[in-house]
């Protein structure tokens, strides 16, 4: 099936957003993280709704201020996060999201991403036309190199390549077979089958001493909406697909995180790294005894 129109409120974006220190007005310091990442947000959600797009989001915590120019954005719906834990709240908004009557795709992605708006079509196609049930994005590699922090870039090249080697091995992708699983985007149908995967609730089974051991890890911040739903639908035999886009790293968030927090951010994507790998291991293991 070729889809020769592309209509845009077709496609519905879940978002959570928690930017605590956010401020008003223009940017005082690189090293304000939140309202770099603050402003970054309410320029997705703009240009996205001026493009036609549904945009839900679930704000946390965040000041009035912000949440004030949140409700002036025309077409946007905004929800009560109920959790600061990631995938809680992303569970809820892709639940609203699903719920938009003529939503045929759902994309679960940060804020942030505003380049990402330029390739809404393409990632989409390929569920619109009965292609995939579900699409991963994936980074131009020179651009990956030239618009991220060094750090960064060499982070997630290493996480993918780990996560996708333990994929291998355990034959859940098969040889050859790569995703950018890192870059954090999932592209799905609203689909009862494809939406069960992703709002599901996942759980690990630890021994006691594993627990206490791993008991600062948190599976609910970034694994089981994000990574947990792809090895299950891998492994069901959904068509998982990827699609190579030429997304740029906005310029402002790179200076923010080489000049303003740096050290703070190398450790930040360090924790994530060791803790999306770990978290894989956990789940593998409760894969294989059933």
């Amino acid at each position: 099936m070729n889809f020769t129109y592309f209509d845009p409120s077709s496609v519905a974006i879940a978002v959570i957003t928690y930017y605590p220190k956010w401020y008003q007005g223009k940017l005082r310091n690189i090293k304000d993280t939140d309202k770099v990442r603050g402003d970054l947000a309410l320029e997705f959600f703009s240009k996205a709704t001026n493009l036609g797009y549904k945009v839900v989001v679930a704000d946390g915590k965040s000041p009035k201020t912000f949440r004030k120019v949140l409700s002036k954005i025309r077409g946007l719906i905004t929800i009560k996060r109920r959790s600061l834990k990631r995938s809680v709240a992303r569970r809820q908004v892709i639940k609203r999201a699903s719920q938009i009557p003529n939503v045929k795709v759902i994309i679960s992605t940060e804020a942030e991403k505003t380049s990402l708006l330029d390739h809404i079509e393409k990632i989409c196609r390929p569920i619109l036309e009965k292609k995939a049930d579900i699409v991963v994005p994936k980074r131009n590699m020179a651009l990956f190199q030239k618009t991220y922090p060094l750090y960064m870039y060499e982070s997630e090249i290493e996480g993918n390549k780990l996560y996708n080697k333990i994929l291998r091995t355990n034959g859940i992708l098969k040889a050859g077979e790569d995703f950018d699983l890192f870059f954090g985007p999932r592209v799905f149908a609203n689909d009862l089958k494809v939406l069960r995967l992703f709002s599901k609730k996942y759980q690990l089974r630890f021994s006691k001493t594993t627990y206490l051991l791993n008991s600062h890890f948190d599976y609910e911040d970034y694994s089981t909406t994000q990574y947990f739903p792809l090895i299950t639908a891998l492994k069901k035999g959904f068509r998982v697909k990827s699609v190579d886009i030429n997304f740029s790293y906005p310029e402002v968030q790179k200076e923010n995180e080489e000049r303003g927090e740096r050290a703070l951010f190398e450790e930040k994507r360090k924790y994530q790294r060791m803790i999306i790998l770990s978290d894989l291991l956990y789940f593998l293991k409760l894969l294989k005894s059933g």
